[in-house]
Formats: structure tokens, C-alpha cells, sequence
């Protein structure tokens, strides 16, 4: 018995697609559009997340040595850095390097020259962290050490890329809501299309002692049919329009990385499939509160 129903539900949503297959098609697009948009700002949300954690991992600290500081001293302090917990690697840059490495254009190498007998500028370490999360109290610590005149991290870049990264997260969330509204209202329409034009077969159904679940459910697995459509078809075009923007953007760009785990692009994956299915099945639960105006009908 549940069997034959079964079937005979899911006969009856095929035949429903079938009839009003404009408004399926224009609910299934509607759907799929929602999702892919949703999915793409996923996506960006995901690997300016993955950026911001490889730069945060990437930091490294620079600490400057007060000016004219004799070499034991220098020994001293790179002791001291290397001593430090969270600290993995400490290289001495001396004043030399320094100005080498801030004359490196070909114009200004005449002005290395002039300046070389008389450099200005004190040694410095740079200094590899074990942890990006403790990075905080390692300057600290740094600032503490006798010699220490000045650290630098680039923790403003670090604020301001986290800043943008939680300001997409939430770009996310609101496109989230606004676009899966517009599908829901969508899907509603559409099923409350379909009970007008099945007014008369819905009263006959009620009249002969059909019950309320008989008639909706019919509507239920047409709402989830036109989900799981709409879900396949944003997965599909999601993957192939994400190959071609990371092949495009890593020709652009070389140093933005658009590799990430398959196991997070799977879980992505996975919630715009379930998305699609919340969205079909819940707007069809609210069109099919009209059937008590079908009860009304069939009780006159």
C-alpha cells in the first residue's frame, strides 16, 4: 500500500511538472541562478579565507637593533629571539643586506655607493612564528629584550585583509537570505499556480474522503523534484565555470593560489543540495496552506 502510493505521488508531481512545464522550467532556473550566486560568493568567501590564513602563516617578524650596536650584542639578542617559544627561525640581517636589498633597482645602485661608507641603518631579525595566533604576545616579548628598538609585522595588512574577509562573510549571509527568499517565493507561486488550476480535481478528491496529506503530498515532491533539479543544475555549472575562472586567474594572477581542499568544495556542494531541497519542499508547504479554501469549497 505505502508502495502503490508512492509511486502514485510521484506519478502525479511528474505529471504536474508536465502540465505547467513553463512555470517548472522558470522555477528550476529561478532556483539553480539563487544557488550558483550563493555557491560563487561561498567560494570567494572560502579562498579569501585560505588567503588570509596563508598570509598570516607566511608573517614574518622583523625586529630592529638599536643603531651602533657592537657585534656581541647582536649575538646576544639573535640568542634571545631564538630562545623564544613561538619563535621557529631567527636570521640576521646585517646593515649591508639591508641596503641591499632596499637599493635594488638598477638606477639607484649610485646611490648605494654613496651611502654604503656611511650606511644608517641598524641590524636587524628577521624572525619566523610557529603560530600566527600567538603572534601578539611573541612582540611582546620581543619588545622586552635589551637592544630591541622597534618591531614590525605587518599587522595592519593582517587587520585590514580579516576585516574584508569577515565583511564578505557577511555579504555572504545576506545574499544567502535575499536570493533563497526570491526562490521560495518562486516555488510558492508556482505550486499555488498548479492548486488553482486543479481547484475542481482537488474539491472532487476531497469530496470522495481523500485526506489533507493525500492531496499535498503530490505538491511536496513536485516542490522537491524542482529543488533537486535546481541544486544539479548550479552544481554543474558551478564546477565548470569554477575550473575555467581559477585557470584564468592563475594565468592572471600567480601568487593568488586557487586550490583548496576537495573535501570543503564537496561540504560546499553539499549545502546547496540541501539548500535546493529546503527551498522546493518549504514553498511548496506554504502554498498548500490554501487547500482549506478547497475544504470551504467542497463543504458548500
Amino acid at each position: 500500500m505505502i508502495i502503490a502510493n508512492g509511486l502514485y505521488f510521484f506519478r502525479e508531481a511528474i505529471t504536474n511538472c508536465r502540465r505547467a512545464i513553463l512555470m517548472t522550467g522558470v522555477t528550476v532556473s529561478s532556483i539553480a541562478v539563487s544557488l550558483l550566486l550563493i555557491g560563487s560568493f561561498f567560494l570567494a568567501s572560502l579562498h579569501l579565507e585560505s588567503f588570509l590564513k596563508r598570509l598570516q602563516n607566511e608573517t614574518m617578524i622583523t625586529a630592529f637593533c638599536n643603531h651602533g650596536l657592537p657585534d656581541n650584542d647582536i649575538q646576544r639578542i639573535a640568542g634571545a629571539l631564538s630562545g623564544l617559544e613561538n619563535v621557529a627561525e631567527c636570521v640576521i640581517i646585517s646593515p649591508a643586506e639591508a641596503l641591499a636589498d632596499l637599493f635594488l633597482d638598477k638606477e639607484d645602485q649610485k646611490l648605494f655607493a654613496q651611502v654604503e661608507s656611511e650606511n644608517p641603518l641598524p641590524y636587524s631579525m628577521r624572525l619566523k612564528v610557529k603560530s600566527d595566533k600567538l603572534i601578539d604576545e611573541t612582540t611582546k616579548k620581543i619588545k622586552a629584550i635589551s637592544g630591541i628598538e622597534s618591531v614590525q609585522y605587518g599587522e595592519e595588512a593582517v587587520r585590514r585583509f580579516k576585516g574584508i574577509s569577515d565583511l564578505f562573510w557577511m555579504g555572504t549571509l545576506l545574499v544567502t537570505i535575499f536570493l533563497g527568499l526570491a526562490s521560495f517565493f518562486i516555488v510558492y507561486n508556482t505550486i499555488s499556480l498548479t492548486l488553482f488550476l486543479r481547484k475542481e480535481e482537488i474539491i472532487i478528491m476531497r469530496l470522495v474522503g481523500a485526506t489533507n496529506w493525500f492531496i499535498r503530498m503530490p505538491f511536496l515532491i513536485e516542490g522537491l523534484i524542482q529543488g533537486i533539479l535546481g541544486a544539479f543544475a548550479s552544481l554543474i555549472l558551478l564546477l565548470v565555470s569554477y575550473k575555467f575562472i581559477a585557470a584564468r586567474i592563475a594565468l592572471l594572477v600567480p601568487f593568488f593560489s586557487m586550490d583548496i581542499d576537495s573535501t570543503q568544495l564537496w561540504k560546499i556542494f553539499a549545502k546547496l543540495f540541501m539548500i535546493g531541497i529546503i527551498l522546493g519542499i518549504s514553498g511548496s508547504l506554504f502554498s498548500l496552506k490554501d487547500l482549506s479554501q478547497f475544504s470551504k469549497n467542497a463543504a458548500k
